[in-house]
Formats: structure tokens, C-alpha cells, sequence
């Protein structure tokens, strides 16, 4: 009887490194965000005591600040598979008091961006008036530097990693190497591992994944029904919305909405 215990336990034993070498890691699924805009804030330091407003700019600014949310609650979906994602807002219906307050959201509502990691390549779908665009362009460098914080997000042990895109907006990035695929929302990305929390103090937007449900969904680069919406280069996509849906801007500001575009 000892002899069968001892052989017993010296297979156990024997048994656990093996069993830890083959940890399974994620390479297709979908990931569910949910993105905080603090609306009040973002007003305050954009809009508020500004001087170059007109008289309805200063009505609807008014007006916001008195009944719309502190935040702006958005869904996300982050599809993955192999070397590609698919990142798009989740439509939905929402509150009253966000009708006037969702102008202000620093990102587009209705967007769609595939990127092929392998390539360095995305597309990304924009609303455009009542039409849309489709920007393709290669991806932005994050310059990252890892910290050594760590927190769960759904499920999953990530590490935090400080970051630097378009040369001076400051990201916060907390990814998992359990999802291999270097990705995250938008074009935040170039971490060894997916991005489940992100937070980018520029915009006031704070974005964690609530779930992540494996799958073997196939993703496509086809991004609208619409066949006349051709892929068109960043250069010709800002010419584009500066001569006509952003011709109400000043120079400063176009600028501004350009680099939340690029982001």
C-alpha cells in the first residue's frame, strides 16, 4: 500500500510541470469595452470662458452643462482572429438628457476600423455628412514603457504599460499576453498581448473590456454595404473633410479633431 501511495504522488508530481507548459492562450474571440467619456470635465477645459464662441455655441454649451450626464456611457466590440481585428461601436438607444450632449463625444459613434496586425495596414469607416469615408492607412507607433502594476480585468491578469502616440498624447494601457494578438481599441496597440483597459487623459475617455467570449467568428475587411466607398489615403480624407464637413472650424481646432481621427 505505501509503495502504491509514493508511485502515486511521484506521478502527480510529475504530472504538474507538463500540465503548466501548456498554458492555452486566446487567438480568436470577441472582447465587449465599455468607454466613460466625462462630459463635464471635457467641457470645462475645451469650451468654457472661451471667447471665440458665437451665440449658439454659447446657448448649446449652456445647455449641456446644465442638463446633460457627468459622463457618456459607450459600447465597443473588439473582434479577434489570428493577425486580424475588427473594433466598432455597438448602436444603441440612448438617454435624453446625451441627445445634445453626444456632439461632444472626442470619438466618432458609429466607426469601424480593421486592422491586419501582420501587414501593419488598417481600414478605418467614418461617417462623413450623410455619407461615409474610408480612410486606409499604415499604423500609428505607440512608444511604450512598462510599469510594474498590475490588475484583472475580466477575467484576465494584465500589466500596465505607459504610452506615447502621435508624438505627445499620453495613453494608459493595462494588456493581457493570455490574448497573443498585439490589439486593442482603435488604433491603441503594439503591446505583447491585447489591451483590455485603456484611459487617454486628451480625450477624458476611460475604456475596459466587460467580457471576453471565445469564438471561431470569421472577420472581414469589408467594412460598409456601400459599393461606391473606396479606400482613399489619409492626405485626400483630410482635404476631404476640411472642404466640407469641418469647414466651420478654425485652423486650431480642425487640427485637434484630426489627431482624435489618427488615434
Amino acid at each position: 500500500m505505501k509503495i502504491y501511495i509514493i508511485v502515486l504522488l511521484a506521478g502527480l508530481l510529475a504530472a504538474c510541470p507538463v500540465a503548466a507548459q501548456y498554458a492555452y492562450f486566446a487567438t480568436n474571440g470577441t472582447i465587449a469595452y465599455e468607454s466613460k467619456f466625462h462630459l463635464q470635465n471635457y467641457i470645462k477645459r475645451n469650451y468654457l470662458n472661451k471667447t471665440n464662441l458665437d451665440v449658439w455655441d454659447n446657448l448649446s454649451v449652456e445647455s449641456v452643462v446644465k442638463t446633460g450626464p457627468q459622463e457618456i456611457v459607450t459600447k465597443y466590440t473588439l473582434k479577434f482572429s489570428g493577425d486580424e481585428t475588427l473594433f466598432e461601436t455597438v448602436k444603441e438607444e440612448y438617454p435624453d438628457n446625451y441627445r445634445n450632449a453626444i456632439w461632444y463625444l472626442p470619438t466618432f459613434r458609429e466607426s469601424k476600423t480593421y486592422i491586419n496586425h501582420k501587414t501593419g495596414d488598417y481600414l478605418r469607416l467614418l461617417p462623413f455628412g450623410d455619407d461615409e469615408v474610408l480612410l486606409k492607412d499604415t499604423l500609428p507607433t505607440v512608444k511604450w514603457k512598462y510599469t510594474d502594476e498590475y490588475r484583472n480585468i475580466a477575467g484576465y491578469d494584465c500589466r500596465r504599460a505607459n504610452g506615447i502616440i502621435q508624438d505627445s498624447i499620453y495613453v494608459v494601457a493595462f494588456f493581457t499576453n493570455q490574448i497573443a494578438i498585439p490589439a486593442g481599441p482603435e488604433l491603441i496597440q503594439g503591446l505583447p498581448g491585447t489591451i483590455l483597459g485603456l484611459s487617454i487623459p486628451f480625450l477624458n475617455v476611460n475604456m475596459f473590456a466587460t467580457s471576453v467570449v471565445l469564438n471561431n467568428d470569421v472577420i472581414s475587411s469589408t467594412l460598409t454595404k456601400k459599393k461606391k466607398v473606396v479606400p482613399e489615403s489619409k492626405e485626400v480624407i483630410i482635404k476631404k473633410l476640411r472642404s466640407s464637413v469641418y469647414d466651420w472650424l478654425d485652423e486650431n481646432e480642425f487640427k485637434k479633431q484630426m489627431r482624435k481621427i489618427f488615434l
